[in-house]
């Protein structure tokens, strides 16, 4: 458990697996979503990410009939062994197969509720992270004219993102692999330092560093 209502699967390397659960008192109820997200994105110093695929966990049809409220709540008595059995038989097998960078790329790559799948930056960036190095310079090819170090886009935090993706242009097009895995390191490192995530996180080379 990292916080109140958010269970991180371990460990957390280059991506995190985490259910969370946000709880509604006065109306009686929790829901419970799980996520899958990368942690190597240039952003600000944040516990969550949202660049990455999640969905929300309803309840079984072994506890509560078809036509019913799919909420978790907290007078229902088969609440928490419905809790229970979608977790350990929903979430963490789903989790533990996403073992891998590879892996966890490929499942967000296809996840119908990753909002980013589309975005060139993102998809730029996965395949960075896998040493994919000529199909991330044609993706980024389509797009680099938009990121122009110090061009002000709305205001300091929007800029400091921008800014940071304005980096990737030169070693990517270079195709400077030691540069590029500084540059994705560094992102992870701030992502997670200083969060609740950092004591459980363990810092791994990238497939960029291993392929040719």
């Amino acid at each position: 458990m990292a916080t109140g209502n958010i269970m991180v699967y371990l460990p957390v390397t280059h991506w995190s697996r985490y259910i969370r659960i946000h709880n509604r008192p006065k109306r009686g109820y929790f829901t419970v979503d799980w996520w899958v997200d990368t942690r190597f994105e240039p952003g600000h110093y944040a516990f969550i990410s949202r660049s990455g695929a999640c969905a929300l966990i309803g309840r079984s049809l072994q506890y509560k009939p078809k036509g019913q409220t799919g909420l978790f709540e907290w007078n229902d008595p088969t609440m928490s062994g419905d809790f229970i059995d979608q977790v350990e038989a929903r979430i963490l097998p789903m989790f533990s197969t996403l073992d891998t960078l590879e892996k966890t790329i490929v499942h967000l790559r296809s996840h119908q509720n990753n909002s980013f799948a589309e975005y060139p930056p993102w998809k730029t960036l996965m395949h960075v992270a896998l040493g994919e190095i000529p199909a991330a310079q044609a993706e980024w090819q389509s797009v680099m004219h938009k990121y122009v170090p110090h061009t002000t886009v709305s205001d300091v935090l929007c800029d400091y993102v921008y800014d940071q993706w304005c980096l990737l242009t030169e070693p990517l097009m270079a195709g400077d692999r030691a540069a590029l895995a500084r540059l994705l390191h560094g992102w992870e490192a701030s992502n997670i330092i200083g969060t609740k995530l950092e004591p459980y996180w363990r810092s791994t080379s990238f497939p960029l560093e291993h392929s040719v």
